[in-house]
């Protein structure tokens, strides 16, 4: 794991002022090179000796050695001009995949994929933004011929979350992880001894503690948050992953095709 992954990792373990810390570097890694410890302490707001101990916290000896860890984590963006927003928007969204890439293990995906595969019926829980991603990665498991319903709405999510059992799985998705409607359904199914996994860009958020696995991806917010971009991405990133490794499975692949067969017919058939 890179060193921008790690601080992504404990990002709630800091205090108010390694967060500004940790904020800077995420956002503005590729300028770090350049920058000396009490340049930095003076732009952020903060103490030299705060940034040391910073360093030290997320497995760093020195300053020198963060800035050394840095520029092995990242590669030069590509240049644009500033008032350019196709080659902003790129650039964004390719440290958004480096960055989920780099967090990536293929065994954890592999789990979840076995908790789908011996589930009866998934139920996909989001609220908001999450809630779209809930009800797209529905969709691709109904086309693969699983049981699964996505649950976009607080109150259902909490009817459903009361009568799950543990033969259903409950896969909740939550940026944060304190969505609190989110995170006292994930708790209400545990009672119910329903498998629950989720999929957050905080290991240490209550909705992760709260689940029986915790799947951690990047903040895009980290990356920038000045900009409209779409916190979804990394979520998104996942389930094409997600999809991928299952469409290897030759029976979940026929599946997908019958459904696949079965619209392109129906569409035939309303022309005719």
């Amino acid at each position: 794991m890179d060193i921008l992954s790690v601080i992504q990792k404990q990002y709630l373990n800091f205090s108010n002022k390694e967060r500004l810390i940790a904020d800077y570097i995420l956002m503005e890694s590729s300028r770090m090179q350049n920058i000396n410890i009490t340049v930095l302490a003076s732009r952020i707001g903060v103490s030299s000796g705060t940034i040391t101990r910073f360093c030290k916290k997320i497995g760093c000896a020195t300053f020198a050695d963060l800035k050394i860890q840095l520029s092995s984590a990242i590669k030069p963006p590509k240049a644009y001009k500033e008032n350019d927003p196709l080659n902003q928007v790129y650039s964004f969204y390719k440290q958004v995949i480096e960055r989920t890439n780099n967090m990536m293990d293929r065994s954890a995906l592999e789990r979840i994929i076995n908790e789908i595969l011996g589930a009866r019926f998934v139920y996909i829980y989001g609220l908001g933004n999450s809630g779209l991603t809930a009800n797209e990665f529905m969709l691709r498991l109904i086309r693969m011929g699983f049981q699964g319903q996505s649950i976009s709405d607080s109150h259902l999510m909490l009817i459903n979350s009361s009568i799950v059992s543990k033969k259903d799985l409950v896969i909740a998705f939550s940026v944060s992880g304190e969505t609190m409607e989110v995170v006292n359904s994930a708790a209400i199914a545990r009672k119910n001894k329903c498998r629950v996994l989720c999929i957050t860009s905080f290991i240490d958020s209550s909705l992760a503690q709260n689940a029986d696995y915790c799947f951690v991806v990047p903040n895009s917010a980290l990356i920038d948050k000045d900009r409209f971009f779409n916190n979804q991405f990394p979520f998104i990133y996942v389930i094409d992953l997600l999809t991928t490794i299952f469409l290897e499975n030759e029976m979940i692949r026929q599946k997908m095709n019958i459904t696949i067969n079965t619209i392109i017919e129906q569409s035939h058939v309303k022309k005719t």
